[in-house]
């Protein structure tokens, strides 16, 4: 099975949610992480949010969390 790149980004932002799950992550950090730019994760990040596997905190203090528990995600969610 190949993967698209937006599929592979997608499944880092998850991987990355669920490393650091008692705290909000922020796209920055994490486009600084996997070396992509902030506008390519954003625009991987909205399907994310409206399947329900991301949420979104607003704010100074905003950033993304998992929608649900790690265990119930699964390559096919994604």
């Amino acid at each position: 099975m190949r993967l698209t790149r937006q599929t592979n980004y997608a499944i880092r932002i998850l991987m990355y949610c669920a490393a650091n799950d008692t705290r909000l992550s922020r796209i920055p950090e994490i486009a600084a992480a996997y070396s992509v730019s902030e506008l390519f994760l954003f625009k991987i990040l909205q399907p994310l949010v409206s399947a329900g596997l991301v949420e979104t905190v607003r704010g100074c203090n905003g950033g993304v969390r998992l929608g649900k528990p790690a265990a119930d995600i699964n390559l096919f969610d994604v």
